[in-house]
Parts: C-alpha cells; sequence; structure tokens
C-alpha cells in the first residue's frame, strides 16, 4: 500500500507541477478494474472495519482512474459527488431520520408499551419463535420497497428480540434475508418496474418477442436463489432455537460493542406512560406515507424520503398533542437520533461512492466478458455465479442485473437456452451480493437497524447465503441439462 502511494504522490507531483509526461504510463484497465474490489473485501474481513475497507477501495479506485483519465483525486471527489446522485442523497439522508424516528419512539415510551401488549397483556408474542415469526412475516409482507422492509420489520422486532433473549444478529439475518429477496421476486414494486425497463430493451432492440411483465412473471420460479433464502430463514427460525446453537449468533464482546457503537437506544424513564399506541401509530403513518407518496409519484426513492419526513412531523404533533412533550424536547429527540446513526451513514455514503467507481472502472463488464463461450447447458449456473460474484464485489443488485441482462439475454437467445431461467438466473446472482455483501447498502441497513457491526452480520449470516447459492447452483445446472 505504501508503494502505491508512493507511486500516485510521484504520479501527482509531476502532472501538478506540469513536468515531463513521459514517465506516466495511461494503463488499460481490465483486470485492475477488480484490485479495489479485492481490497476492500479482504480489509472488511481482515481489518473487521466496513469504513477503513471502503475508504482504501476508493483511493484504489481513484488512483487507477486518475493515471488513466489523467487527472487528480476521482476517488476522494467520488464521496461528496455522492450527494449529486437523486437516489444516492435520498437514501442517505432517509437512514439518518430513521435513526430520528427509532429514537423519538422509544423516548415516548412506544417502544416499552408494545412489549408490554405484545408479552404480558395479548400474549400475542409468547417465546423466542413468535419473536422470529413477526419478523420473519413482516419481511415478507412488506414485499413493496427492500428499505421500508429492512426499517419496519426491524424497528417492530427489535425490542421483542431482547426481551426473549435472542440475538441481534440474527435479527438482522432474518431482516436482510426476507427484504431484497421477497422485493425482487415479488415484481409489483420498484423492482419489477426497473426489470420491466430493462427487459423492454431487449423488446425494443428486437432481441426477444414477449411482452415484459409476462417474461418477468414467469421468470419467478426461477428466482432460485431468492426462494431458498427466504425457506432457510423459516427452517432456522424453527430448528435453531436451542440454547447452544442460538449462541452461534452472538459474537464476542458483541453487547459492549454495540453500546459504544451504537447508542440509539435509550432507556425508557419519566412520567410518560408506556403505551403501545405510541409505537404503533408512528409506524403506521411510516408505512402509509412511504406506501401513499409511491404510489402517487411512482417514486421510490421520494416515498421512502418523503414519506419519512412526513412521519416524524406528524408523530411529532401526535405526541405533542398527547401532552407527552412540547415541541423543544421533540426537535431534540429527532436531532439526537439522527447523530447517533451518523457513522452508519457515513459507511453508507463511502458504500455509494465505491459502487459508483467500481462501474466507472467497468468491472462488472469485464467479469461478465471473460465468462462468455461456454457450453450451453451451462450458462444458467455461469450467468448465476458471473452475476453472484459480481454483486458481491460491487453489494448492488440492482447494477448487476443492469450489466448481465444486455449481455446474457441474447447470448442464451444465440444458444437456444430459455429466457425465463436466464432471467432469473441473473436475478438471484445479483440478489446474492445484495444479501450478504458487506459492502451492500442493504447489508449495511440490516446491521444498523438490528444494531450490530456490518462484519458480526455478515459472518453470521455468511453459512446461510452460501447454502441458498449452493443449492440454486444445483437448480440451475439441473435446468441447463434438462432445458
Amino acid at each position: 500500500m505504501v508503494v502505491i502511494i508512493k507511486v500516485y504522490l510521484r504520479w501527482l507531483f509531476i502532472k501538478l507541477y506540469k513536468k515531463s509526461n513521459d514517465e506516466v504510463m495511461i494503463l488499460e484497465i481490465s483486470w485492475l478494474s477488480i484490485v479495489p474490489v479485492l481490497l476492500a473485501i479482504i480489509l472488511a474481513f481482515v481489518a473487521k472495519n466496513v469504513f477503513i475497507a471502503l475508504l482504501s477501495g476508493i483511493i484504489a479506485a481513484g488512483i487507477i482512474l486518475d493515471v488513466k483519465t489523467g487527472t487528480t483525486f476521482i476517488g476522494l471527489n467520488s464521496i461528496y459527488q455522492v450527494f449529486q446522485d437523486d437516489w444516492a442523497a435520498k437514501s442517505i439522508l432517509f437512514c439518518l431520520m430513521i435513526g430520528a424516528f427509532v429514537h423519538v419512539i422509544e423516548g415516548s415510551g412506544g417502544v416499552h408499551g408494545m412489549v408490554e401488549y405484545l408479552t404480558e397483556k395479548r400474549k400475542v408474542v409468547r417465546s423466542k419463535i413468535g419473536a422470529q415469526l413477526l419478523a420473519y412475516v413482516l419481511g415478507i409482507f412488506l414485499f413493496i420497497d427492500a428499505t421500508s422492509s429492512i426499517v419496519i420489520s426491524g424497528v417492530a422486532s427489535r425490542p421483542l428480540f431482547d426481551r426473549f433473549d435472542v440475538s441481534r444478529e440474527k435479527l438482522a439475518y432474518i431482516t436482510d434475508s426476507t427484504s431484497s429477496p421477497i422485493a425482487w421476486l415479488i415484481p409489483f414494486n420498484a423492482a419489477g418496474a426497473f426489470l420491466m425497463a430493462m427487459v423492454g430493451g431487449q423488446v425494443s432492440a428486437g432481441i426477444i418477442e414477449v411482452d415484459p411483465m409476462t417474461m418477468i412473471i414467469s421468470a419467478m420460479p426461477f428466482q432460485l436463489y431468492g426462494i431458498f433464502s427466504i425457506l432457510i430463514v423459516a427452517v432456522v427460525i424453527f430448528m435453531d432455537n436451542h440454547r447452544k446453537i442460538e449462541r452461534q449468533w452472538s459474537t464476542e464482546n458483541t453487547v459492549a460493542e454495540q453500546s459504544e457503537t451504537y447508542p440509539s437506544q435509550q432507556v425508557f424513564e419519566g412520567d410518560i406512560v408506556p403505551k403501545a399506541k405510541n409505537m404503533l401509530v408512528p409506524l403506521g403513518l411510516l408505512v402509509g406515507s412511504i406506501f401513499s407518496i409511491m404510489y402517487i409519484t411512482g417514486d421510490g426513492s421520494a416515498g421512502i424520503y418523503i414519506g419519512v419526513i412526513v412521519t416524524l412531523i406528524l408523530t411529532g404533533i401526535y405526541y405533542i398533542g398527547q401532552g407527552i412533550i412540547n415541541t423543544e424536547i421533540y426537535f431534540k429527540w429527532v436531532v439526537n437520533g439522527m447523530a447517533n446513526y451518523l457513522g452508519v451513514t457515513m459507511i453508507l455514503t463511502l458504500s455509494f461512492a465505491f459502487s459508483n467507481l467500481v462501474s466507472q472502472l467497468g468491472t462488472g463488464s469485464f467479469i461478465a466478458t471473460i465468462s462468455s463461450g461456454v457450453n450451453p447447458a451451462f450458462v444458467p449456473l455461469m450467468i448465476f455465479i458471473v452475476g453472484a460474484f459480481m454483486s458481491f464485489a460491487t453489494g448492488t443488485s440492482g447494477g448487476t442485473v443492469a450489466v448481465l441482462i444486455p449481455i446474457a439475454i441474447p447470448m442464451a437467445v444465440a444458444l437456444d437456452v430459455s429466457i425465463p431461467i436466464t432471467l432469473g438466473a441473473i436475478i438471484s446472482g445479483g440478489v446474492f451480493g445484495d444479501h450478504c455483501s458487506p459492502i451492500s447498502d442493504s447489508t449495511i441497513l440490516s446491521s444498523m437497524i438490528a444494531e450490530v457491526h456490518v462484519m458480526n452480520h455478515v459472518k453470521t449470516q455468511m453459512p446461510y447465503a452460501l447454502t441458498s447459492a449452493a443449492l440454486a447452483s444445483v437448480g440451475f445446472m439441473v435446468l441447463g441439462l434438462i432445458g
């Protein structure tokens, strides 16, 4: 790393002072596009610090692009440029305001009241399994938006996980494993609209002749990775309940680490009477606001961003109207809640910046290109594996799908491979990385809501993700052979 920095500084010195450029070699990126990705992933596991891993990846990618294009500081500039992207900026602000949302419903006694209502008064949730099933059902039910699914199921279930002594890592696993998989599996949402646009492009180009939505629906049974992921969560909930097995979810010193890194959870105290409605009403406002705005605008990013702002305003009015707090205290709750999630929001910002740099490097296209020219029987499996590697490396399912559809669909047509199976393999590969990559926004958000370290979540979730991937691989192999 020191050598790389020295070389970079030497090149930068030459450029800034306009000395001879003979020593500066313009590189063909090709295989170099993988270097920042490998560096970030290796550091994430070795250093156990996603911030350092992402920042190192950004610097490495920036150096390569600087040398290639003859510019300066592309890597570091990419961080502030994240806020020039509409979707990224809204997602980052959404996470900050979700921190505020969690804080205010805890401060109002809503979380405390909800736990009492579900356990002591109504006895709706009576056990570890019940707490986990609540998170599971909510995750599946909220298929409209993966981000909303993680937030709502996580916030609603977290106090019950604590009440029944179920590890936070397990909560992160359940919310993560039901959000992205179900959002891509059920196409009547933003992911479905995205797929329609991508498949529609292939129709417009004359490569395939089919109604895009019909094609997407026909590919649903072949989204093997997502299907296996959702099913395995149910198996884990019922089979992984023994105390001895349960301990594997909690990594050493997790509780201490949580209190240091994620201080959003406040102790309920004062004259406020704990009431479940102080949590249920804001949650209802959040769901209703997000989905209503998504329906009105047709914009998923606007839905989650504006929806949470509306929710915070209405929740404040609701609390003040009850006489729980005054305006000044509520504003302090909001600010403190946002401050508690600032660290994770910084990681999310770096994640978006790194993803943009990886796109500029052409990492996804390079991986797809070097994987061409195989036996038609192995095409579905190859597409899944390539997509899984791409999505894990880039941390994005949408980006992976966007790169692979224009490459894989024409290849499938030329080799007479089933298009629905091919599309299912593309989506499955994309969901794998979005589900378990340490640099994925879904992984980071799931960790944030569960209040555990990202790498703890990745390590405890990985065995189940790899099991789903192995089963999906076998499935695509069989489909390729018989298709």
